[in-house]
């Protein structure tokens, strides 16, 4: 999730559940612990074009978020001296796993067992920028903006948090309808895919990307869950058979990036960049098939006169 929800999330938590009982200070611990994961985020100041493969990782490990849950919360016995530590450590780390299972929901994927495992569980139920879950989140805070109303907010932060987890069984129940809609469109081809998977897309959970791949074609589907309609939107071919694109995939870099692609695609480049071969990997997770916003996570690699495989991107230049 975007880090506008996450915060109203945390907000939503301490209105409906802790204000009355610990008091209005669980309002900000709550809205800043449900943030505190993306500590992980740093790795983008380095540079590295591949620092999005540390993302989620050591901020989101479950091994790791209840130690940077104990750090903030002793950080926050200098501000609310009031509340005990096992209390601000309590709301820190339920701010925290709910960032998580939050961001478990959408096609991102989570290192839950970093360092020990680069296993990357998704539900892939929900877009990572939601509005409909926005709006229930925000609901009773605009609604507490009249003065009349504002006696209700537990109330209403109740009902936000209960229409939330109807929403996401919902997106979870339209993701089991997209699935099976694409597994009955394979069969009717007569496919037999080595890949198959439905992905979230925005303006609606009733909206899913699905992608089938057979040997080194890819099918990508716009699937609408509730009508079980099935459209064909475009057709890739990955190069993973060039001789070029072999070479570049047994680089350890190339390694990384597949294990964080779902469903990558390679290409060679017609034009090569100063007489060098150029392929070029992107993932079809990140590409819309409702809205044109391009494909982001495209990486460039160049080969050499002496086979050697360069990585060349904005901050590294070809």
């Amino acid at each position: 999730m975007d880090p506008v929800t996450h915060t109203l999330i945390g907000i939503g938590m301490a209105n409906a559940f802790f204000r009355r009982r610990i008091g209005k200070e669980a309002v900000p611990v709550l809205a800043i612990a449900s943030n505190l994961p993306d500590v992980d985020a740093i790795v983008h100041l380095t540079g590295d074009p591949t620092a999005i493969l540390m993302r989620r990782t050591f901020g989101h490990s479950i091994f790791m978020f209840p130690i940077w849950s104990l750090v903030f919360a002793l950080v926050l016995r200098r501000f609310y001296p009031r509340l005990s530590l096992g209390t601000l450590f309590g709301l820190s780390l339920l701010g925290a796993t709910v960032h998580v299972f939050f961001d478990l929901v959408n096609s991102f994927g989570v290192v839950l067992l970093w360092p020990f495992s680069d296993w990357r569980p998704e539900l892939a139920i929900v877009f990572i920028i939601d509005l409909l879950l926005t709006g229930l989140l925000v609901a009773p805070l605009l609604l507490c903006l009249f003065q009349r109303m504002r006696p209700f907010l537990i109330l209403f932060s109740r009902a936000s948090m209960a229409c939330v987890a109807a929403y996401l069984i919902f997106c979870g129940a339209n993701r089991i309808l997209a699935q099976q809609a694409l597994e009955a469109e394979a069969v009717r081809l007569h496919l037999h895919p080595d890949f198959s998977y439905v992905f979230p897309e925005p303006l609606g959970p009733q909206r899913w990307k699905g992608v089938l791949r057979e040997q080194d074609l890819y099918r990508l589907y716009l699937i609408h869950s509730l009508w079980k309609r099935v459209e064909l939107i475009d057709e890739v071919r990955t190069e993973i058979d060039d001789p070029v694109v072999k070479h570049v995939r047994a680089t350890a870099l190339a390694h990384r990036l597949e294990w964080f692609f779902k469903a990558a695609v390679w290409k060679v480049q017609n034009a090569p960049i100063n007489d060098a071969a150029t392929v070029i990997v992107y993932d079809l997770r990140f590409r819309s098939v409702v809205i044109d916003r391009g494909t982001p996570f495209v990486y460039r690699f160049l080969i050499g006169e002496n086979g050697r495989v360069k990585l060349c991107s904005a901050s590294i230049p070809c």
